[in-house]
Order: structure tokens, then sequence, then C-alpha cells
């Protein structure tokens, strides 16, 4: 909602994106430099606008909106690894309904947008496991979605995870090494 509000008030490319995380630079003629300003102080205050009291405390030491939304940033990256997670288990579970393929479309382009806004590098055998899971572990991974025990998974805690849920079932399906699994996964 920031970044839309921000982007909305023009205020986006001007004062809170750098080049690769560096803070935008200053105009150097007096005008420019105060329409500048005016901008960064605007995007500031909505910002602060934004957040909640208790997220508050952690962006008031900073000045300028660019700090205030990489701290922003760091506060809630450490959920990006799993909002990744949660949105690949959706873009899974998409159906086509009343038979309508642009409808479906959409949805994908969304999530595929919605994964691309997180700027985490894609764990491809995680994301190739979890595809090849569905239908027969959906619920089983909803479950654990649900528990929030898919905080920081990876191919491997996935793999164990399985593992243990197959061995509590009484089934004998431990697979030799991870890139066994990779190979069952591809086909």
């Amino acid at each position: 909602m920031i970044k839309n509000t921000l982007i909305f008030n023009e205020l986006w490319k001007v004062v809170c994106i750098g080049d690769r995380n560096k803070q935008p630079k200053q105009p150097t003629s007096d005008k420019e430099l105060t329409i500048w300003e005016n901008k960064k102080n605007k995007a500031y205050a909505v910002i602060t606008a934004f957040v909640s009291e208790e997220v508050s405390y952690h962006i008031t030491p900073f000045s300028i909106a660019f700090e205030a939304l990489q701290k922003l940033k760091e506060l809630y990256d450490s959920h990006s690894a799993l909002e990744v997670v949660q949105l690949m288990i959706k873009l899974f579970t998409l159906e086509l309904k009343n038979n309508d393929p642009l409808a479906l479309a959409s949805e994908v382009k969304s999530i595929m947008h919605d994964i691309q806004a997180t700027n985490i590098d894609l764990d491809i055998p995680l994301i190739t496991f979890l595809k090849a899971l569905y239908p027969t572990y959906s619920n089983y991974l909803k479950s654990l979605q649900a528990n929030g025990n898919l905080k920081d998974i990876t191919f491997d805690t996935l793999v164990k995870k399985i593992v243990e849920r197959e061995k509590s079932f009484g089934k004998k399906t431990t697979p030799k090494s991870s890139k066994e699994v990779v190979c069952l996964a591809h086909k």
C-alpha cells in the first residue's frame, strides 16, 4: 500500500528508490533541490501515516523516505521466503473456474508478479518438489503453512518433513540423497 500510494503521488522514483539500494542523488540546482526536498518530506509523511504505531518506533530515527523504506524492508524481508513458498502453493492449487482460461491466466500473472516483487532468489529444487507433491500432499502442505512451519523451509528441510511424515505412516520411502528426490520430482 505504501509503495502504491507513493507511485500514485509520483514520489516513488524521485525520492524512494535509488541506484542499487543507494540513496537517491539530490538535484544540483536550487529550484530542483527545493522541489525534491518537498517531495522527500511528503514521501516520508506518507510512509509514517501508513505504518502502525509499533512500526513507527522503528522508523522515527530516520528523517528521509529512503532510509525509512530500507528499515521497513529490513523488518519485513525475513518473511519473504515464506511468502514465496505460500505464493507457489497458491499457484499450484489454482484451478480453471467457470471454464474461463483468461481469468486463470490473470490469476497466474498476478501471483507471478507477487513472487517477482519479493526479489527472492527462487529455490528451484524446492519449487519443483512442491509442484511434484500436488495434489497428493496438498493437505499436508496446507497444514504446514497454517501452522507456520514453512517459515524457513528449504528443499532439504521439506524433504526431511515429508520423510518424517511417511515414516509416521509406516512407509519406507527414505531417499538416498537430495539429488535423487530432485530427479524423482522432475519425472
